[in-house]
């Protein structure tokens, strides 16, 4: 694998600590770069594809609350009224779920919060030495795929773009952090088109939180969920005009994780029952792990006991949820309906969330806009899961694949031009 060059200085580190967010110089100086990389011959006469997902994007958001740049990408390409996220509707799984082309239960990623039987370590979206270690993620991500048929990648914050899967990083990528404002990721996306050809990537793909953050804060129904809408549409619409200025064919897909549903009500776990020795998830789907046979038992009885709480034995989590991993699912998988959560302690409830069954909860719909000189024109198709998706973009940039994947490029592959 070759070198990767980050430029990182401590002045800027420092001052990075007192600001709300860097300057546009210092994201700059956060990029890191795997020098030595180029476009193939092959790989310069493809199409170009920006994916974005911006987090907690329910699928009614765009029309409800006027977002008109985006409406325009719904207008000219493909859509469809409601995206299915997978199982459980969380943005790392999901987000993972995307670019492999994999269930949760089969890319590594059950949910935000899971413990590790083999490695006895549990994975968290906040740990750092978790989220930037390979061996936690299955799968072939679409920029690794891409690099493999030397086809340059870049990544701003896509869940996995910091560990080196398969040994690989996109040859332009950013460390997370809140810091970066939404306007200067586009900034980077657009310059990133000017680059020459032999330097230019041909797969980008980058991430938006304020949407999910207003929506978590405040409930979907919100004005201020509507005005972080809005701010997300300004800055789509910013990033649109520097497409048509750089005269690339470039694709534009539109995506969210998940959608956003109000809660009301908690459920506090160990006030239900005696959770004894037992390791608790308490993202959703909460999960308990106690390898105790007869203990597992006492706990299954006892929370069949408890309203507003489905509970499962991991080998009995009903099929279409495709939630299956003997290493990292837990004995127990309890699932409870919107607007009730559960809780590791007492705490006020309420604003929004999601992890929520989205075959049940239909405000846990995502979006999927896709426009571009691939893209057929004016079409909405029927609602299908996001685990098409990557066949999909392979289909697009012309990547071949012979990993076993969930998605099917049948779902999608009438949404082409031919």
């Amino acid at each position: 694998m070759k070198k990767i060059v980050a430029i990182v200085t401590m002045s800027v580190t420092c001052l990075a600590l007192y600001a709300q967010t860097y300057s546009y110089e210092e994201v700059l100086s956060l990029e890191r770069k795997v020098e030595g990389r180029k476009n193939s011959d092959w790989a310069m006469q493809q199409p170009y594809v920006i994916m974005l997902s911006i987090d907690g994007f329910r699928y009614d958001y765009a029309e409800r609350y006027g977002a008109t740049n985006i409406q325009s990408i719904i207008d000219s390409g493909v859509s469809t009224e409601r995206m299915i996220p997978s199982f459980p509707s969380k943005t790392f799984p999901n987000h993972y779920a995307i670019v492999t082309g994999m269930y949760p239960g089969n890319n590594g990623l059950v949910s935000n919060e899971f413990y590790s039987r083999e490695k006895d370590y549990w994975y968290n979206i906040r740990d750092k030495k978790a989220v930037t270690d390979a061996s936690w993620y299955s799968g072939v991500p679409i920029w690794v795929l891409a690099e493999q048929h030397q086809m340059l990648s870049a990544n701003f914050f896509w869940v996995g773009s910091e560990a080196p899967i398969e040994g690989i990083y996109s040859t332009y990528s950013y460390p997370y952090t809140s810091r970066v404002a939404n306007e200067h990721r586009v900034d980077r996306i657009v310059e990133w088109l000017g680059f020459s050809e032999r330097e230019r990537p041909h797969l980008i793909l980058g991430y938006f939180s304020l949407v999910d953050d207003a929506g978590h804060r405040y409930g979907p129904e919100h004005e201020k969920t509507k005005e972080a809408v809005l701010e997300i549409d300004r800055v789509i619409g910013k990033l649109l005009k520097g497409i048509e200025s750089s005269g690339l064919p470039v694709n534009v897909v539109l995506v969210s994780d998940h959608g956003m549903a109000n809660i009301s009500r908690g459920i506090v776990l160990p006030e239900v029952l005696d959770l004894d020795d037992a390791k608790v998830a308490y993202s959703f789907p909460p999960m308990i792990y106690q390898p105790d046979s007869a203990k597992l038992e006492k706990l299954y009885n006892e929370l069949l006991k408890v309203e507003n709480i489905d509970v499962y034995k991991a080998d009995a989590v009903p099929d279409y949820l495709m939630f299956e991993n003997e290493d990292c699912i837990g004995d127990l998988v309890l699932i409870s309906k919107a607007p009730t959560v559960i809780l590791d302690k007492a705490k006020p409830v309420s604003g929004g969330t999601h992890g929520f069954n989205p075959f049940d909860h239909e405000e846990m719909g995502a979006i999927f806009y896709g426009s571009g000189p691939s893209f057929k024109e004016g079409v909405e198709i029927s609602p299908f899961q996001n685990i098409h998706i990557y066949p999909l973009l392979a289909e697009i940039l012309g990547l071949k694949y012979s990993h076993e994947i969930d998605g099917k490029s049948a779902v999608l592959g009438g949404i082409l031009r031919k």
